[in-house]
């Protein structure tokens, strides 16, 4: 984990899909936007995935 974005590194990965999970602290109450999380090969950053952002509300 870092202060502003988590990693995973693999190896080796097999095609198909994969969900990776984390737990955020929330601090600080207000509406805010999770951007999309990018995957990339790391000699091959020309092959690469997105997902969607999202919205958190925390009261």
């Amino acid at each position: 984990m870092r202060d502003q974005r988590a990693e995973a590194f693999t190896s080796l990965l097999w095609e198909g899909v994969y969900d990776y999970t984390y737990v955020a602290r929330a601090t600080t109450p207000g509406t805010f936007v999770v951007p999309p999380a990018k995957a990339e090969e790391m000699y091959s950053p020309e092959v690469f995935g997105r997902s969607g952002s999202d919205r958190v509300i925390v009261e």
